[in-house]
């Protein structure tokens, strides 16, 4: 019965005929998925607990942003003046595996400091990264291929009770100093198995021989073009918008979650792993079940539905009374739905809106820009979270009202009917 739903399963199928550098990237992805999903549900608590306040959290996050407006400004030069390839294995290496290892032995402010440094560059590969991924992939097949990347996130969040149970029998902060040493092995195995198998896109060869003996200074100049570019296209601009309110709502929720539900609501710290297994669960379900019966309906139409579901969440878990883990349960489950709905489709809409001979440099220069906006937001929310945690989610509320009217001005800009998932 499993072989024949796995052989009717559109996504399955999918997955099946992948080829190339879609393939690695997919099959790999897992290695630093599970790892991330072990730690990431205590990393806030473990800065807390050695002896981090909200507003020294707020820093690193905003510290973190500052310095990656200049790595996403390097990643689109690096990335085409070194191939995809090259420049995904080492950004990876400096942007994971050293700053995993800090974390694992970290002391105080400064340690996770130098960590934030190093971590950082992560947007470097992050842009390269997406390039293996998409370049070599059917253009209509865009969708299907970040289902594939989100479905494997989920499937990695199912290892998190593990954590959650290691913490429970013993406490935090060794537990977590554990948790980072087997991140450091797995991913960097990821890197080197991608490097090995993985190969060089066509559209990363044209790169590599039109910029090759061009100065990075001249590569770097040549961001006037592209910006240019990125502002004379309304679709492009509003994508820029919607990205940059995104990224400050992900960083407000993901960040100071965990500090307001176990500092506020009462809830036990190993119990944090409820949330995000239910939240992958819904969304396997959204995936592997019911995803592709979207696809006929416009993208605009299912990504507002989902902003809808986002408000309604967030609105119940301001409203929640404390040790009230119902409630908790219900926002899950309409957060979950929501980024089923919008996530895939947010990731698509940037890579239809942007010109494929120019792909890398027009993302990084995108990065460059939702950055510098999102990064003094770290230093703000944290402030307002020491001050009282329910704020920062209702800014999360109005931050997706603004995206709602960005997504309705995308259905109504000139020139853009609406687009079906697929698209």
């Amino acid at each position: 019965m499993i072989n024949n739903w796995l052989s009717r399963n559109p996504t399955m199928a999918f997955l099946k005929s992948l080829r190339g550098n879609p393939r690695i990237c997919v099959l790999t992805e897992p290695l630093w998925g599970i790892p991330w999903a072990l730690y990431s549900p205590f990393f806030t608590l473990y800065m807390f607990s050695l002896g981090l306040e909200d507003a020294d959290i707020g820093i690193l996050i905003s510290v973190g942003l500052f310095l990656q407006v200049f790595t996403s400004l390097l990643g689109g030069i690096l990335t085409d003046k070194l191939g995809r390839r090259v420049t995904t294995f080492f950004a990876d290496l400096v942007s994971w595996s050293i700053p995993v290892s800090i974390w694992a032995f970290a002391q105080d402010f400064r340690w996770f400091l130098v960590a934030a440094i190093f971590n950082s560059f992560w947007q470097i590969s992050g842009v390269s990264w997406q390039c293996l991924l998409v370049e070599d992939a059917p253009k209509d097949k865009v969708v299907q291929l970040y289902n594939l990347i989100y479905i494997s996130g989920l499937l990695a969040v199912f290892f998190a009770p593990i954590s959650g149970y290691l913490i429970g029998v013993h406490s935090l902060v060794p537990v977590m100093r554990v948790l980072f040493i087997i991140t450091f092995i797995l991913m960097t195995v990821k890197f080197i198995i991608l490097f090995v198998y993985g190969h060089e896109t066509e559209q990363g060869r044209e790169r590599l021989k039109e910029t090759k003996g061009v100065p990075m200074l001249t590569l770097l100049m040549e961001y006037r073009v592209v910006l240019r570019q990125i502002l004379r296209t309304p679709a492009t601009w509003r994508v820029l918008i919607l990205i940059t309110l995104l990224s400050i709502q992900q960083m407000t929720s993901g960040n100071f979650f965990a500090l307001y539900v176990t500092q506020d609501l009462g809830l036990p710290e190993q119990f944090l792993v409820v949330f995000p297994i239910l939240r992958a669960g819904i969304m396997l379900v959204f995936f592997l079940g019911v995803q592709d019966r979207f696809n006929r309906f416009p993208q605009y139409k299912i990504m507002l539905t989902g902003l809808g579901l986002y408000i309604c969440g967030f609105v119940l878990l301001i409203m929640t009374p404390p040790e009230t883990i119902i409630l908790l349960v219900v926002f899950t489950v309409f957060d979950a739905c929501a980024a089923a709905l919008f996530l895939p489709r947010r990731d698509a809409l940037v890579i239809q809106n942007v010109d494929p001979g120019e792909r890398a440099r027009i993302m990084s220069l995108l990065t460059v820009i939702m950055l510098a906006v999102s990064s003094p937001f770290g230093i703000i929310i944290g402030r307002i979270s020491g001050f009282n945690r329910q704020i920062p989610f209702m800014i999360c509320v109005g931050l997706f009202i603004l995206m709602g009217v960005i997504v309705f001005m995308e259905r109504k800009g000139e020139g853009n009917e609406p687009q079906p998932a697929e698209a």
